[in-house]
């Protein structure tokens, strides 16, 4: 059970919020959430996920947005070593077969690998989530109420901006740290306004 005004952690049946003092189920605090799922049900959303597996959402909860990491920034460097070891990789085939194989091998790994990463790293909102999934074979999943998102915003170095991706940082209720980051997102400050209203803010 979470405080509708704070988005801290409270105990089940709770009157009162130990953290901000607000009283739970008070006219005042109603009148907050009303506001709230009325500003979430104006949010555009849909029922089939497109890079989120389904069995990962709830009965009733709907995708509000869902990417990958911007894909040009994130594989760019990646790309650029990977093209200079296959030109290596075939200067050294006419002196020493074995070795060029195994610069190309190291080649495609370089290209593969962190496109592997790229594919696996996924973003997402949904209805009632804030949610981060990662890892080729080991799986990362992070997710957070959104009840108990308490504040979040845009970094976009120069670089960045010049591809037009940026990251999201996300704190919760009962932490000043950091906790969730959405990192080279493309278009970040559509993702930031669409949290916003999610969030009634």
């Amino acid at each position: 059970m979470y405080c509708p005004n704070c988005g801290k952690e409270i105990e089940k049946g709770s009157k009162f919020c130990k953290y901000c003092g607000a009283k739970i189920g008070g006219g005042e605090i109603n009148v907050k959430e009303k506001e709230i799922q009325q500003a979430r049900e104006t949010v555009p959303s849909y029922d089939a996920p497109k890079m989120i597996p389904l069995d990962m959402l709830k009965e009733g909860e709907k995708i509000v947005f869902e990417a990958h990491p911007h894909k040009v920034y994130t594989l760019l460097g990646s790309w650029i070593f990977g093209v200079i070891l296959v030109i290596v990789g075939v200067a050294v085939l006419s002196d020493s077969v074995l070795a060029g194989i195994i610069i190309e091998i190291i080649a495609f790994l370089v290209f593969f690998i962190p496109y592997l990463k790229w594919r696996c790293t996924i973003y997402g909102l949904t209805t009632g989530r804030v949610i981060r999934l990662r890892g080729i074979i080991g799986k990362n999943f992070y997710e957070s109420p959104l009840e108990r998102i308490q504040d979040f915003r845009l970094n976009m170095c120069v670089l960045q901006r010049m591809f037009g991706c940026g990251d999201v940082m996300i704190t919760t209720a009962g932490t000043a740290a950091i906790e969730c980051v959405w990192r080279n997102i493309r278009n970040p400050r559509e993702a930031q306004k669409t949290l916003r209203n999610l969030l009634g803010k």
